[in-house]
């Protein structure tokens, strides 16, 4: 792998070595609890020792991973509690970005954000997680597009990394995905009513609500697990 100038820009290696994890992943090559040796990492991206270091402390200070000194590193998993947690904080974080953005939305940007979740149910109805997870980051675009507290959305970026990117999770449940469209158009009928106390309970504690949510998660994280044991074996067997 050519990483050209990359060593020094520690940001950019961070996500090298993050896309690095989740490919192997996605292969079934690695699963939560994993352990990594530091070196072997090294060799596979041709990174050196010293910012590959500083890439994997970005990443640990994120909550990806966890360094043990002299052994390795270990992918970490999500718990129910961590979910839990991520859902409190990333509902949180998107009501004062809807709260800020609020004035900035007009009708056309609702209608174009209709548009979008349109687009998601044709997404859902073929079977193409990827473009509907494209467009749901889209949608929610509608306001975090428009704040421009640029320590915010980073936080947001990389919670939403941990819930659905990191893990690699690509098996969409077709009745949480409804019920989340479902909850898009109320949303977007309670902004377009230009109701932001409304707007913004609405986002925060039913879209972004664990509790209201956890028999769905409960079944994607599950059905997720099953699946990079079963590649997991297909590597062994093949090997």
């Amino acid at each position: 792998m050519n990483t050209g100038n990359l060593n020094n820009r520690s940001g950019s290696l961070r996500f090298v070595v993050y896309d690095f994890f989740r490919e192997q992943m996605k292969k079934g090559i690695l699963i939560p609890g994993s352990l990594i040796n530091v070196r072997e990492i090294s060799e596979s991206l041709g990174i050196s020792m010293t910012p590959l270091r500083e890439a994997l402390v970005q990443l640990e200070t994120e909550g990806f991973i966890t360094v043990i000194p002299r052994k390795g590193v270990v992918l970490n998993g999500l718990s129910l509690r961590k979910i839990r947690n991520i859902y409190s904080i990333l509902g949180a974080l998107e009501a004062v970005a809807l709260r800020a953005a609020f004035p900035f939305i007009d009708e056309v940007s609702v209608e174009r954000a209709r548009r979008i979740n349109a687009e998601m149910i044709k997404c859902l109805s073929e079977n193409d997680p990827q473009g509907y997870l494209a467009r749901n980051n889209r949608f929610h675009g509608l306001w975090l597009d428009r704040t421009e507290n640029d320590e915010l959305l980073r936080q947001i970026r990389v919670m939403k990394e941990r819930l659905y990117e990191f893990p690699g999770n690509e098996d969409l449940i077709p009745e949480w995905e409804e019920a989340s469209l479902n909850e898009h158009c109320e949303l977007l009928s309670r902004i377009s009513s230009r109701d932001l106390e409304e707007s913004v309970r609405y986002l925060q504690f039913v879209h972004w609500d664990y509790e209201n949510q956890e028999h769905f998660v409960r079944r994607f994280y599950a059905q997720h697990l099953d699946s990079l044991e079963k590649k997991r074996g297909d590597v062994v067997i093949h090997s």
